[in-house]
């Protein structure tokens, strides 16, 4: 694990920015070879995708052959909401419009059909249920070859995308119910607490600990004691991110604030740790870009993907092997009761079926 500690938060966002910008030129992808980030949203890296879509008007970096995977989505939500995940990655980072009036403009290069994201009410017409989005959304991340690069935050609780205190280390993607104290942290987005979603899809740690690498941006002063805990406190249920300390590759970035509660012997130690530590496996692009070779990605022959409208679809050209590549769309559901499908750490009285 690899401490990187800032003045302020513009610093560790610029060093976010750097980093990815840094991996995928070295990654070096290609119609062939794409290369697969794992995205987060809420207000932590707004600094970071206002200055990657800078770099991509200028010319430094392209996000054509970038893949990104969201980490989660508001469970009953429609993606038009102003609060959805899926409106906020359209606004702050793949486009927007300058009024109600005029038409959006793309902030970055990526293809419409690259970028995907967790649907938080069914999409037609299959219609499937949230529990078949997220094994859906698994397979997807399994034909992709895996995440290259994966950028997260941590939650004042130390949760990890939504993986709230408690979660498994093995859970993958599914549908959770967030804890109170995330609900009332996040109202601040909504008109209060009362209408914050109860629910939500995430990716499961066990998803997220099988990226290559992993970065966590963590600023302000609210999220020192999770910082810490996740650091210097062992590994445990009650601090998800603390099972980040088992990743081979994983870098933290802070900002003083966020890295106040620290010993000064730990960050003067994890800030000696190299970011990799075996480079057998790593490709060397040049002095000071390192890149994990990922295996190819498994297309076709283990499970059906067509059908899905969040997975890649395999429209081979007989000629020259070409595919395309499918993403979420817009739609309008009414359906949004949560009350029977499975959710973790939940106990249900079956002589209601309603939840405790």
């Amino acid at each position: 694990m690899y401490l990187s500690n800032h003045s302020n938060k513009e610093e560790a966002s610029m060093f976010i920015c750097d980093l990815i910008i840094n991996r995928i030129n070295a990654f070096k992808p290609n119609q062939n070879k794409k290369f697969v980030l794992c995205l987060p949203t809420g207000s932590t890296p707004l600094l970071v995708y206002k200055e990657l879509a800078e770099r991509c008007k200028q010319g430094k970096i392209s996000f054509e052959h970038v893949i990104t995977i969201n980490l989660d989505e508001y469970a009953g939500l429609e993606p038009d909401h102003e609060q959805s995940y899926y409106h906020f990655m359209e606004e702050s980072f793949f486009s927007k419009a300058l009024s109600e009036l005029t038409a959006p403009f793309e902030l970055v290069d990526i293809p419409l059909n690259q970028f995907h994201l967790l649907p938080g009410s069914p999409i037609p017409p299959l219609n499937e249920s949230h529990e078949d989005s997220c094994s859906t959304y698994e397979s997807l991340i399994t034909s992709l070859g895996g995440i290259n690069l994966s950028f997260c935050g941590i939650g004042e609780n130390g949760h990890i995308a939504f993986n709230e205190p408690g979660s498994s280390f093995n859970f993958r993607t599914r549908l959770v119910k967030l804890d109170e104290e995330t609900r009332k942290v996040n109202a601040r987005f909504f008109y209060d607490k009362s209408h914050v979603p109860t629910h939500a899809l995430t990716m499961g740690i066990g998803t997220i600990m099988a990226a290559q690498e992993i970065i966590v941006l963590a600023i302000d002063s609210k999220k020192s004691e999770a910082v810490r805990n996740a650091l210097e406190g062992g590994i445990n249920h009650l601090c998800p991110a603390s099972v980040l300390q088992l990743h081979e590759t994983v870098i933290f970035v802070t900002d003083e604030e966020a890295s106040q509660d620290l010993k000064e012997s730990t960050k003067k130690y994890l800030a000696l740790q190299s970011p990799v530590k075996d480079i057998s496996n790593y490709e060397m692009n040049n002095v000071n870009s390192i890149v994990l070779k990922r295996p190819h990605a498994l297309r076709g022959s283990s499970f059906n993907l067509s059908l899905s409208p969040l997975s890649p679809k395999e429209n081979y050209n007989n000629k020259d092997g070409d595919f395309t590549w499918s993403r979420p769309v817009s739609t309008t559901d009414n359906n949004k009761d949560l009350s029977n499908v499975h959710v973790e750490n939940e106990s249900r009285d079956k002589s209601t079926n309603k939840f405790d």
